[in-house]
Protein backbone atom coordinates (compact mmCIF):
# COMPACT_ATOMS: atom_id res chain seq x y z
CA UNK A 1 0.00 0.00 0.00
CA UNK A 2 1.05 3.53 -1.00
CA UNK A 3 -0.14 6.97 1.07
CA UNK A 4 -0.53 9.79 -1.87
CA UNK A 5 -1.44 13.23 -0.28
CA UNK A 6 -3.25 11.69 3.00
CA UNK A 7 -5.21 9.06 0.83
CA UNK A 8 -4.18 5.06 1.13
CA UNK A 9 -4.55 3.54 -2.75
CA UNK A 10 -3.60 0.27 -3.48
CA UNK A 11 -3.02 -1.11 -6.68
CA UNK A 12 -6.55 -2.62 -7.21
CA UNK A 13 -7.92 0.48 -6.44
CA UNK A 14 -5.49 2.61 -8.74
CA UNK A 15 -5.95 0.27 -11.70
CA UNK A 16 -9.65 0.92 -11.62
CA UNK A 17 -8.66 4.68 -11.40
CA UNK A 18 -6.47 4.36 -14.97
CA UNK A 19 -9.13 2.38 -16.49
CA UNK A 20 -11.84 4.91 -15.84
CA UNK A 21 -10.25 7.82 -16.90
CA UNK A 22 -8.10 6.05 -20.28
CA UNK A 23 -12.04 5.38 -21.10
CA UNK A 24 -13.74 8.70 -20.62
CA UNK A 25 -10.55 10.18 -22.40
CA UNK A 26 -10.90 7.50 -25.61
CA UNK A 27 -15.14 8.47 -25.09
CA UNK A 28 -14.22 11.98 -25.24
CA UNK A 29 -11.47 11.83 -28.53
CA UNK A 30 -14.13 9.45 -30.31
CA UNK A 31 -16.71 12.47 -29.70
CA UNK A 32 -14.52 14.96 -31.46
CA UNK A 33 -13.89 12.92 -34.02
CA UNK A 34 -16.96 11.50 -34.89
CA UNK A 35 -18.56 14.84 -34.65
CA UNK A 36 -17.46 17.07 -37.72
CA UNK A 37 -20.15 19.70 -37.56
CA UNK A 38 -18.63 21.13 -34.08
CA UNK A 39 -15.87 22.25 -36.05
CA UNK A 40 -16.08 25.84 -36.97
CA UNK A 41 -14.07 26.78 -39.52
CA UNK A 42 -13.00 24.21 -41.11
CA UNK A 43 -10.67 25.58 -43.43
CA UNK A 44 -9.36 27.89 -41.08
CA UNK A 45 -7.89 25.17 -39.11
CA UNK A 46 -6.12 23.77 -42.24
CA UNK A 47 -4.97 26.97 -42.91
CA UNK A 48 -3.58 27.66 -39.29
CA UNK A 49 -1.58 24.20 -39.83
CA UNK A 50 0.03 24.89 -43.12
CA UNK A 51 1.13 28.39 -41.30
CA UNK A 52 2.41 26.42 -38.28
CA UNK A 53 4.61 24.58 -40.86
CA UNK A 54 5.75 26.99 -42.94
CA UNK A 55 6.88 29.11 -39.81
CA UNK A 56 9.15 26.14 -38.82
CA UNK A 57 10.43 25.93 -41.64
CA UNK A 58 11.20 29.50 -41.95
CA UNK A 59 12.81 29.20 -38.62
CA UNK A 60 14.93 26.64 -39.32
CA UNK A 61 16.38 28.42 -42.69
CA UNK A 62 16.53 31.13 -40.35
CA UNK A 63 18.98 28.99 -38.20
CA UNK A 64 20.96 27.76 -41.12
CA UNK A 65 21.48 31.36 -42.30
CA UNK A 66 22.89 32.64 -39.72
CA UNK A 67 25.42 29.94 -39.55
CA UNK A 68 26.07 30.27 -42.71
CA UNK A 69 26.43 34.01 -41.99
CA UNK A 70 28.42 33.32 -39.20
CA UNK A 71 30.81 31.55 -40.44
CA UNK A 72 31.42 33.60 -43.67
CA UNK A 73 31.86 36.60 -41.27
CA UNK A 74 34.61 35.05 -39.41
CA UNK A 75 36.37 34.14 -42.03
CA UNK A 76 36.23 37.40 -43.59
CA UNK A 77 36.45 39.70 -40.66
CA UNK A 78 38.99 42.45 -40.33
CA UNK A 79 42.11 41.66 -37.81
CA UNK A 80 41.48 41.43 -33.82
CA UNK A 81 42.71 44.52 -32.13
CA UNK A 82 46.60 44.51 -32.04
CA UNK A 83 47.09 41.51 -33.91
CA UNK A 84 50.58 42.07 -35.07
CA UNK A 85 51.85 41.38 -31.17
CA UNK A 86 50.45 37.99 -30.85
CA UNK A 87 53.19 35.44 -29.64
CA UNK A 88 50.64 32.54 -30.52
CA UNK A 89 50.05 30.23 -33.26
CA UNK A 90 46.65 32.55 -34.12
CA UNK A 91 48.88 35.06 -35.38
CA UNK A 92 48.94 32.95 -38.59
CA UNK A 93 45.45 33.98 -38.87
CA UNK A 94 45.13 37.57 -37.75
CA UNK A 95 47.78 38.33 -40.57
CA UNK A 96 45.91 36.90 -43.06
CA UNK A 97 42.83 38.58 -41.95
CA UNK A 98 45.09 42.09 -42.19
CA UNK A 99 45.47 41.07 -45.64
CA UNK A 100 41.96 40.48 -46.37
CA UNK A 101 40.86 43.68 -44.79
CA UNK A 102 43.00 45.87 -46.80
CA UNK A 103 41.55 44.68 -50.11
CA UNK A 104 41.24 47.85 -52.68
CA UNK A 105 38.30 49.98 -52.73
CA UNK A 106 37.37 48.70 -48.95
CA UNK A 107 35.15 45.77 -50.88
CA UNK A 108 35.88 43.83 -47.90
CA UNK A 109 34.16 45.89 -45.57
CA UNK A 110 30.82 46.39 -48.00
CA UNK A 111 30.89 42.52 -48.14
CA UNK A 112 30.65 42.23 -44.20
CA UNK A 113 27.92 45.13 -43.78
CA UNK A 114 26.01 43.23 -46.64
CA UNK A 115 26.41 40.21 -44.44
Amino acid sequence: MAEQRGKIFDEDVADKFRREQYRAALEAYEKRMSDRNDRHDKHQLIIDAYERILLEKRWAEKEVLNAVRDKEYQKNRPPADKWYALKSNTFNQECYRNRVALKPNNSNTVYLERL
